[in-house]
C-alpha cells in the first residue's frame, strides 16, 4: 500500500510539474503580447497627438475647399484608425471612447458637406483639446510599454481618472 501511495504521489508531482511548465510560458507569452501592444499604443500616441493638433487648426466654420478635401480625409481617417486602436480593443476608457465617436461623427458630417452648428464646433474643439492633453498625460504618467498597456486595460490605473478629468475640463 505504501508503494502504491508513493507511485500516486510521484505521478501527482509529475503532473504538477508539467502543469507549471505549461502555464508558465503562457504567462510569459501574454506579458510579451501586452508589452508589444503597449509599444503600439506608445507609437500611436504620438500620431494621435499630431493628428489632433492638425484637426485643431482646422476652421470648421468654413466649408471644405477642393484643395483641402484630400488632406482633411486623411486626417479624419487617421483619427478614426488611431482611436479605434486606442479605444475599441478592450479599453477601459469608456467615456473617451464615447467622445471619440462624437468627434468621428462631426468629422464625417463636415467631410461630406454638412455644416456644423456652433455647439457642434465648440464640442468638437473641446474633445480634440482634451484628447491632445490626454496624449501628453500619457507621456508624463507612463513609464514603459507594459505600463501603457495597463493604462488602457486596467480600471485601477491612474490614467483612467486622469482621462476623465481631462474630458471634464473646459478648454
Amino acid at each position: 500500500m505504501s508503494r502504491l501511495k508513493y507511485i500516486v504521489c510521484t505521478l501527482v508531482a509529475i503532473l504538477l510539474i508539467i502543469l507549471v511548465w505549461l502555464v508558465n510560458p503562457a504567462k510569459e507569452q501574454v506579458k510579451n503580447l501586452e508589452t508589444s501592444l503597449g509599444s503600439q499604443y506608445m507609437s500611436a500616441n504620438f500620431l494621435l497627438h499630431d493628428t489632433v493638433d492638425a484637426l485643431l487648426e482646422w476652421n470648421y466654420e468654413q466649408p471644405l475647399t477642393d484643395a483641402d478635401v484630400e488632406l482633411f480625409n486623411n486626417l479624419s481617417t487617421e483619427f478614426l484608425h488611431i482611436t479605434d486602436l486606442f479605444l475599441f480593443n478592450g479599453s477601459v476608457h469608456y467615456e473617451w471612447r464615447s467622445r471619440a465617436l462624437d468627434v468621428q461623427e462631426y468629422l464625417t458630417h463636415y467631410q461630406y458637406g454638412s455644416p456644423l452648428s456652433e455647439e457642434d464646433i465648440a464640442d468638437l474643439y473641446q474633445v480634440l483639446h482634451a484628447t491632445k492633453f490626454i496624449t501628453l498625460d500619457f507621456l508624463d504618467y507612463i513609464e514603459n510599454s507594459h505600463d501603457f498597456y495597463n493604462a488602457m486595460h486596467d480600471k485601477q490605473h491612474k490614467m483612467v481618472e486622469r482621462v476623465k478629468e481631462r474630458l471634464a475640463t473646459k478648454y
